[in-house]
């Protein structure tokens, strides 16, 4: 969205407006209540009426650039707006100057935005380490560093952030920093559709308390759709929360450690596995008037699929034994097929999986398995439409 041609700050900087039921969420997700609070990029104020509401905020400030989003704020004694670019490290200090706030919360800006050198020195004043391509910054990550830096003693936080905060390895400081000063830390991934069924992104709340005591522990999760509560939780070592914040990853790793484990276990690579991508795009294909199989044909209820022998086009195509699973789509990654009969040319949203005939059976029967459809699941990767890489498929333990 930020490379479009638009004079909307709000569409350049990437920014989403929050959904009433995650503003509220983010609320009760909270402990405290009263006190002073600051939101670096209230926009129309959604998190705003619900701390107030749901926590009784009692002085509330928000900062915002878009004059038009800000008329749009609810008219509360307790919110106060104040028409500034959070961008600027000098408009802040003129704003905030040395203020100090109980809480401080956002739903910030997302995706990379160009920032010049004064706003560069300053992220990196806030957090050393941060590994960042010159002169692109993820805009969340300087929306909370800004906010954090102005938290009271014992304060509290919570923000809705994209993935990168939680999973990249070059914001490695960023999440270093904020563990080993919070006393408490939880981390919780939101459905994919959290911002509209247009838009399928992965991102998370995140939430800290800085205490006198030291972080022992991490809590990370997964919140269900529709009613955004806890569907699943577990508690992480603090260096294991460093390297990585969601859910999705320690629950892979914990599965494939158990996996691997049995000493009858064999890597998809150790059986001889082929893996190969389609050829080309259903779209191409379609051009081309040639039939293909997608991710789309891929069964519900059944593994089998039989094909006619179609004349061999010089594309990629499946054949009888062959195991055919979805390589990217993040509601299809569970879906497999098993060629009975014939042969079909395929997409490249689809893997073709040989495997010698002596492991033939085994492998389909974990791959068609439940638990071998939640490892594909688990595995993906990314932070829009999920994907399997090739390498990622090849490590994959095989039960005996």
């Amino acid at each position: 969205m930020r490379y479009r041609l638009t004079k909307s700050q709000r569409k350049i900087r990437g920014q989403v407006l929050t959904p009433a039921e995650l503003a509220d969420c983010l609320a009760k997700h909270l402990t405290g209540t009263s006190g002073s609070w600051l939101e670096l990029g209230v926009g129309t104020g959604r998190i705003a009426e619900a701390c107030i509401d749901v926590r009784s905020a009692s002085s509330y400030l928000g900062v915002e650039i878009d004059s038009k989003l800000a008329a749009l704020a609810p008219k509360r004694n307790a919110l106060r707006v104040e028409m500034g670019d959070v961008l600027s490290p000098a408009t802040l200090t003129q704003l905030l100057g040395d203020q100090r706030f109980d809480r401080t919360v956002g739903n910030p800006p997302f995706g990379l935005h160009a920032l010049g050198e004064a706003c560069r020195d300053r992220i990196m004043s806030l957090c050393p380490g941060l590994e960042l391509s010159a002169p692109w910054v993820p805009l969340d990550l300087y929306f909370v560093l800004e906010s954090l830096s102005r938290l009271k003693q014992g304060g509290e936080a919570a923000f809705v952030v994209a993935s990168s905060m939680a999973e990249d390895s070059r914001l490695r400081a960023f999440r270093f920093n904020l563990i080993q000063t919070a006393s408490e830390v939880e981390c919780y991934e939101l459905p994919e559709r959290m911002f509209g069924w247009k838009a399928q992104v992965q991102s998370y709340l995140l939430i800290a308390r800085f205490g006198k005591t030291a972080c022992r522990s991490v809590t990370v999760g997964r919140l269900a759709a529709g009613s955004l509560e806890v569907e699943s939780s577990a508690e992480v070592l603090p260096e294991a929360a460093i390297d990585r914040l969601d859910f999705a990853f320690h629950e892979f790793t914990e599965m494939n450690r158990a996996l691997c484990e049995s000493s009858r276990t064999s890597l998809l690579s150790e059986l001889g596995a082929n893996i190969v991508r389609g050829s080309r795009t259903k779209a191409q294909f379609d051009e081309l008037q040639i039939s293909s199989f997608h991710t789309s044909d891929l069964p519900r209820a059944h593994s089998k699929v039989r094909f006619d022998n179609a004349a061999v086009q010089g594309f990629n195509f499946a054949q009888p034994g062959d195991i055919l699973i979805a390589r990217v789509g993040t509601r299809c990654l569970d879906r497999h097929a098993i060629v009975a009969s014939g042969r079909r040319h395929y997409t490249e949203a689809v893997y073709r999986i040989q495997v010698p005939r002596p492991h033939r059976e085994r492998v389909a029967q974990w791959m068609t398995s439940d638990a071998g459809a939640k490892w594909r699941q688990a595995a993906a990767t990314g932070s829009c439409a999920k994907h399997l890489t090739v390498s990622t498929l090849l490590k994959m333990p095989i039960p005996g």
